[in-house]
């Protein structure tokens, strides 16, 4: 005891002693500030956690936005109506194609000049083939598809030329040859119809109206001649116009995938329901990048009803020339159609006509608009029931109205509204100038179509030939060339492949097989078994095929 006060009494004990009552000051102040902390953070005004709202108004759903019990059960649904389509062209050309080919000098002085001094070059001939889709709206056999699916080449004027041959094939796998019925090459539409024992299964036709920004729908089609594919999206946008867009109407945009192949295929909405033909893609890599477009289903309507009850398709003339340049403030006010008019007549919104013309673009005053009262600065800002504010829905409504039909149209003239009465004639020019370029146009310009050839050259099949082919002691009559488009092309003859036999009839020589042939009646069965060496495989390949003697 006497030890410890010494302790404390000395230096070192002193010094202990000021220590402990600093930490032991420090110690009750801390506390009294943390008390103070929790005081203060118990005073301030609560903050609402993130949390799942059940209260309030968010930008949410009235309730959960369904997909119709999934895609399967639509895709199911709608599958047994979707077709691929196979197309092959025979494309005839005078000489090829290439640069600095004589083409290019016949193309710079003109066939006239051409002729007369080289003479007539000889033709040439060339398959193409492409692939597409289609869907049957009709039990009877009608496929409806793309024009661009079904004409697939395009002559020295860029007139699209229907194929040769058109197949389609069924989900079943049943292949079946088609027929054209008509066409629309204005709205990239086609009509086919196949021949089958029994009824087709066919889709049913929604109304594109009752789409909205953000639906579910469905691409069914042939992407790159895969097989038949369903792809998934929304419509991302309605009513949209293309620059430069030939089309009669707007599209449906999707980001559903659609890829080569999957044009004239059905986009479909959660009942299954045909809403639009899927057509064109916008890429710069050649496949879907979520920017695809169908024509909707007021337009195909339309096409299809003309195609299958007149054979062809019938649309308005109005007669005048449009401006293109937007309409700003000063256009409207200097032209007198400015405003905020709830009825759409005085409300900055028409088509601005820059004059009057016939069918082929020239100054008249003999159209249908002429004769109307319509004049050059006039603006129409209705034509019908349907208020027009752009050019396009003059277009699409003059398009769509039938010839010798009267129409009531609003126009404004300087500032002052009057109402006309419009008959409209029928726009002729375009089919004409097609038809002139030698442009099959279905119902348009029917060609008499000649009664297909055998197609076939052919040799008797020599030791030295049977030994490059590796075909051994095989016997037999060696095809040398098959004519494009010809009754041995579509049978799938080609070059290098050998007959051995027409109807179970061995043949082992040419003459044998011209005399077989030649001797059987018009319209009998031609059975041919056929031989050749596959390089790859390196084994015999044995087929049978057959046509029809003409």
């Amino acid at each position: 005891m006497a030890n410890m006060k010494q302790f404390f009494t000395s230096k070192k004990g002193i010094t202990f002693l000021a220590l402990l009552t600093t930490l032991l000051l420090g110690i009750t102040i801390g506390t009294l500030v943390s008390d103070r902390v929790l005081s203060a953070e118990e005073d301030r005004e609560p903050v609402a956690l993130l949390k799942v709202q059940a209260e309030g108004s968010p930008l949410v759903l009235d309730a959960k936005a369904s997909i119709a019990e999934g895609f399967s059960r639509v895709a199911k649904t709608v599958n047994p109506a979707v077709v691929n389509i196979s197309t092959t062209a025979v494309i005839r050309t005078s000489a090829p194609a290439e640069r600095g080919s004589p083409d290019d000098l016949r193309d710079f002085f003109g066939d006239d000049f051409w002729q007369r001094f080289f003479g007539p070059m000889a033709p040439q001939e060339r398959k193409m083939t492409s692939l597409g889709s289609g869907v049957i709206v009709d039990s009877s056999g009608y496929v409806l598809t793309n024009y661009h699916v079904v004409a697939t080449t395009g002559n020295r004027q860029g007139v699209r030329k229907i194929a040769d041959k058109i197949t389609v094939t069924l989900s079943s796998g049943e292949t079946y040859l088609a027929r054209i019925v008509g066409g629309d090459p204005e709205s990239d539409l086609g009509v086919l119809r196949i021949d089958t024992p029994e009824p087709l299964p066919f889709a049913k036709v929604g109304d594109t109206s009752k789409m909205e920004v953000g639906d579910w729908v469905l691409a069914i089609g042939n992407p790159f001649g895969v097989g038949q594919t369903v792809t998934s999206g929304i419509v991302s946008a309605t009513g949209r116009v293309l620059p430069n867009s030939t089309i009669f109407g707007d599209y449906i945009q999707t980001d559903a995938a659609i890829n080569p192949g999957n044009s004239g295929g059905p986009l479909v909405n959660m009942r299954g329901e045909v809403i639009g033909i899927n057509t064109l893609i916008l890429t710069r890599s050649g496949g879907s990048q979520g920017v695809g477009f169908s024509i909707p289903s007021s337009v195909f309507i339309n096409s299809y009803n003309q195609i299958v009850t007149k054979g062809k398709i019938e649309r308005g003339w109005l007669g005048v020339s449009m401006n293109t340049y937007p309409l700003t403030p000063e256009l409207t006010e200097f032209f007198g159609f400015a405003g905020d008019d709830p009825e759409g007549v005085k409300d900055g919104d028409g088509v601005l006509i820059t004059q009057l013309i016939d069918e082929k673009g020239d100054p008249a005053e003999t159209g249908p608009a002429y004769l109307a009262g319509i004049r050059a600065e006039d603006v129409i800002v209705r034509f019908g029931d349907r208020e027009i504010e752009s050019l396009n829905d003059l277009r699409v409504a003059v398009a769509y109205t039938p010839p010798g039909e009267k129409v009531p149209v609003a126009v404004v003239r300087k500032g002052e509204v009057l109402h006309l009465t419009v008959t409209l004639a029928e726009r002729t020019y375009d089919q004409r100038e097609q038809a002139e370029n030698e442009g099959l146009s279905f119902e348009q310009r029917r060609k008499e179509e000649r009664e297909k050839e055998i197609g076939l050259e052919f040799e008797t099949l020599t030791a030295q030939d049977a030994e490059r082919l590796n075909l051994g002691d095989e016997r037999g009559v060696l095809i040398r060339e098959v004519a494009p488009g010809s009754l041995a092309d579509e049978s799938g003859l080609a070059p290098s492949q050998v007959i051995t036999h027409v109807n179970g009839v061995a043949v082992t020589t040419a003459q044998n097989l011209y005399d077989t042939i030649n001797a059987m009646s018009s319209d009998s069965g031609v059975v041919l078994r056929v031989i050749w060496q596959s390089p790859q495989e390196r084994r015999l390949n044995i087929a049978y095929t057959s046509f029809k003697k003409p």
